[in-house]
Parts: C-alpha cells; structure tokens; sequence
C-alpha cells in the first residue's frame, strides 16, 4: 500500500518537473527576495510600516513579530527550493563507509608527517638560497 502512495507520489512530482522546471528557481528567488524584505521591515531604516491604524501594525513589538514572520516564510521558502539540490548528497552520506579510529590515526600522522618534511625542506631552501640571494642584491646596491 505504501510503495503504491509513493509511487503516485513520484509520478506527480515527475510531472510537476516537467511541466514546471523553473518552479524551484522561482521559489527560490521569491524566498530570497522576502527574506530580504523581512530584514528590511525588522531594520526599519530602508522600509517603514506607517499604517499604525492597523491592528497588527499598531505598535513596534507587533511590527517586529510581522517582521519575524515575513522572514521565517522567506527562509523556509528558500530551504524548500534549495533542499533538492542537497537531497542526493544526503543520500550519499548513508552509503559512506566511514574509516575507524585506527585508520584516521594513521592517516592523520601521514598528513602530519608530510607538512613537517616539507616545512623543513623550505627551511632547508631558506639556508641554502638565502646567501645566494644576499650576494645578489648586494651586487645591486
């Protein structure tokens, strides 16, 4: 019975890609642009709310609740179009075979070990280099 919903399921949203493929780029910059607007009415610098004769507008703490909300709807609107591009990635994740501590121990000393060899032969190039140097711009002077 649940494969059947999900199969329905995945048949509408299969459509609605088709028929609307910009839908998740325009919700996207429709969230982007209300949560742009919500900081804007929380500031209140760039955009004031004058009709204080409205109930929900009619002192700063309600102002600043409607603010709160215009951004919570802005943000959710953005994760919501940007969840599909992270979906497979979580997908992913559950098929990572993480390394046991043995392993990273391991590898963290090789990563280690590595920067201090080459942080020694730039010193080492350092010493060698730096008379030659100092003979050249000697000449110079």
């Amino acid at each position: 019975m649940a494969e059947k919903k999900d199969e329905k399921v995945g048949k509408v949203i299969a459509m609605l890609k088709k028929e609307y493929p910009f839908e998740g780029l325009f919700l996207g910059l429709l969230g982007a642009l209300v949560l742009i607007l919500g900081i804007y009415i929380f500031e209140g610098e760039l955009l004031q709310i004058r009709f204080t004769d409205w109930f929900i507008f009619a002192t700063d703490l309600r102002i600043n609740i409607f603010a709160f909300a215009i951004m919570a709807i802005g943000a959710v609107a953005l994760v919501v179009a940007l969840m599909p591009f992270f979906v497979p990635g979580f997908k992913e994740l559950n098929r990572v075979t993480w390394p046991n501590k043995s392993i990273m121990q391991n590898h963290t000393a090789r990563v280690f070990g590595f920067m201090i060899i080459l942080a020694f032969m730039f010193v080492l190039y350092d010493f060698v280099f730096q008379p030659i140097f100092d003979y050249l711009y000697g000449l110079g002077a």
